[in-house]
């Protein structure tokens, strides 16, 4: 509900810079170079930054629950704090936290703001960025998944390897790592060394935690190999410069040596 109503919050664009403004928060808002369909009560319009999609990000707020998440529905990515995010994952805000959105900061805060940024729309095609970069990862590897799946009830099998990966991504975000992808039954993360001088250290603690996760989460799983013992995950870690693009349909694209290594790693761990 807008209007006269509290608002949960504020959106400052830019905080800090002669450009600052602020949008309060009362339910959702939408920030793009476009965010078509949305008005423009419900949207932050960026049109000066191809980095940015048309629709880049939406922020929804639950007053009931005093929450507000973040979802990135990008070309380019969102980062929050100097993480990367996963996308189409809701990632709950703190006071204070910075999101970042092409060249532009939006920092969530409370209080009472009032000034409004100009806003502006173009019909420009948004640029998708392959970003070089340095890239600390972590692959996990259910070992010998293929004889077990074509053997397994689909339903058990559905519902552990759920399990288990649910678990391993609450995991990963407590390590500040982001979720890449799931390649077939293998879990993908990534650290960026540009952002976290602690990417490297990240990493190993998060693979070091997640080994002995997968082993107490194996444990009590219907879903076992042909003797009967649980299954086990090969794990590999790697890091090197990389190129990373996300693709349409949330596809994202790392690509590079250390990448390739990392999973031949895990495949004989």
């Amino acid at each position: 509900m807008t209007g006269d109503s509290e608002p949960f919050g504020y959106l400052v664009v830019d905080p800090g810079t002669p450009g600052e403004a602020a949008r309060a928060l009362h339910d959702r808002i939408f920030v793009g170079r476009e965010c078509a369909g949305v008005d423009d009560a419900h949207r932050i319009l960026l049109g000066d930054d191809l980095a940015v999609s048309r629709n880049h990000l939406e922020i929804r707020v639950d007053p009931e629950l005093s929450k507000a998440v973040v979802v990135d529905t990008s070309s380019n990515g969102v980062r929050v704090n100097g993480i990367r995010i996963e996308r189409a994952v809701g990632v709950p805000l703190n006071g204070g936290d910075r999101i970042q959105v092409g060249s532009h900061v939006l920092e969530f805060r409370g209080g009472v703001v009032t000034t409004t940024r100009p806003e502006g729309s173009g019909q420009r095609s948004t640029v998708s960025v392959a970003t070089p970069m340095t890239m600390a990862m972590i692959v996990g590897d259910l070992i010998n998944f293929s004889t077990v799946s074509e053997q397994a009830d689909q339903q058990v099998l559905v519902r552990d390897v759920h399990n288990l990966y649910t678990r391993l991504r609450e995991l990963l975000a407590q390590h500040k790592g982001t979720l890449v992808d799931y390649v077939g039954d293998a879990f993908f993360a990534s650290w960026e060394l540009d952002v976290d001088p602690e990417a490297a250290v990240n990493a190993l603690r998060f693979a070091l935690a997640a080994d002995r996760l997968a082993a107490e989460c194996t444990a009590g799983f219907e879903l076992r190999y042909g003797d009967g013992t649980p299954l086990r995950m090969g794990w590999g870690a790697t890091m090197g410069p990389v190129v990373m693009q996300l693709m349409p349909g949330s596809v994202v694209m790392v690509l590079g040596d250390a990448v390739n290594l990392g999973f031949r790693i895990s495949s004989i761990a």
